[in-house]
């Protein structure tokens, strides 16, 4: 197993937003991770990046406990996590935050060497390496052509998945996607779901939340439902969209959640 949690609890005072949450991911799997607002989506992929200590439970990635570390050497492990909304720079081109991005992958083969790049990044091999890995990234991401565009030319649906190349640039094994698809068209979910689909051909291993429960029914191997925290199913995406108790977590009553 790639990627594991076992008892995963994070309690916040008198709220438990995530509970005794067990479950694995293989390599190369796309795994969903779905469920109503304040079922724990976002908490859970904020445990496993190291943004939040659980208050019990264990996080183990090839083999090695992970609670409690630091975001920056879980991420520098291999262990990435997207943002909703991702933090640009308005000023700064498309390609200049790739370049920025790149700094975890130097760490793993510099160390504090990589900091002469990010001042001059045509330094040697190093400096190559972030160009070509760059050039690499804006082309899975169908960025190619903003390459040379600021922040503050893209269009929404550009500035997310600016945030999942810059990600990439940090070459994880596991990538973890907090709501790639909100606020995106038709249009550019399905460039998302073909860009995750590309992601998963080259090598990473993939942990989605979404809202969108069709997006992740069509993306997913495995789907895991939660609610209130604690896992309610698990299974193929149709096997979990038909359980009686996600059905009741989303709507109240037996409809089926919707496919939107």
């Amino acid at each position: 197993m790639l990627f594991e949690v076992a008892g995963l609890t994070k309690r916040f005072d008198g709220l438990t937003a995530v509970s005794d949450l067990s479950f694995g991911i293989d390599k190369g799997e796309i795994i969903g991770v779905f469920g109503p607002n304040g079922s724990g989506k976002t908490t859970l992929l904020s445990l496993i990046a190291g943004m939040l200590a659980p208050t019990s439970g264990t996080i183990t990635w090839k083999g090695q406990p992970i609670q409690g570390a630091k975001p920056h050497d879980i991420a520098a492990s291999g262990v990435v996590k997207t943002f909703q909304n991702p933090q640009l720079f308005a000023e700064l081109s498309v390609a200049e935050h790739l370049m920025i991005s790149g700094h975890l992958m130097l760490k793993r083969r510099l160390g504090w060497r990589r900091v002469a790049t990010l001042f001059n990044p045509d330094t040697g091999h190093a400096g190559a390496d972030l160009e070509r890995r760059a050039g690499e990234v804006l082309k899975l991401c169908r960025l190619d052509a903003a390459r040379d565009q600021t922040a503050a030319e893209l269009s929404y649906g550009e500035e997310k998945m600016l945030g999942v190349a810059m990600a990439l640039m940090c070459e994880p094994e596991l990538l973890l996607l907090d709501e790639p698809a909100s606020g995106l068209g038709q249009a550019e979910i399905e460039n998302l779901e073909a860009v995750l689909r590309d992601l998963r051909a080259h090598g990473t291993t993939l942990c989605v939340i979404d809202h969108k429960v069709g997006f992740l029914g069509k993306l997913a191997d495995r789907a895991i439902s939660l609610h209130h925290g604690a896992k309610i199913a698990e299974g193929t995406p149709e096997a979990v969209l038909r359980d009686p108790g996600v059905i009741a977590a989303y709507l109240g009553h037996q409809r089926g959640p919707s496919h939107a």
